[in-house]
């Protein structure tokens, strides 16, 4: 699940996809948020990343990761929501926020335009 949590009641353009699902374009408006479901791989490599748009431009991350987030101790497993915000997206867990910075290797807009 991923959720606008961006300040100021800003819209926020969101495409969420896999390797083998596309989960489309949605626009989100504060505290709105899009879920889906599906079934991890047996072989363990599932991927789920989204991109986001807003007045900042453009920010990406992996949303789920088999590997990472099945871990008994640190994974979300099924289910991860994921709330949006200008410093980085943040994974809520049962202790709290896990909050990460936005990854410095920002794709160009016309490569994201592409794929949006």
């Amino acid at each position: 699940m991923v959720q606008n949590d961006l300040q100021g009641g800003q819209e926020m353009k969101v495409h969420c996809k896999s390797k083998d699902d596309d989960i489309g374009v949605h626009f989100l408006k504060h505290h709105e948020r899009i879920s889906w479901k599906f079934r991890p791989s047996f072989w363990g490599n599932t991927l789920f990343f989204c991109y986001f748009n807003w007045g900042q431009g453009f920010k990406h991350t992996d949303v789920y990761h088999q590997y990472r987030d099945e871990d008994a101790f640190t994974g979300c497993h099924h289910f991860c929501h994921w709330l949006v915000r200008e410093t980085g997206p943040c994974l809520i867990m049962k202790n709290g926020l896990n909050c990460y910075r936005w990854p410095e290797d920002m794709l160009s807009p016309a490569f994201v335009g592409e794929r949006l």
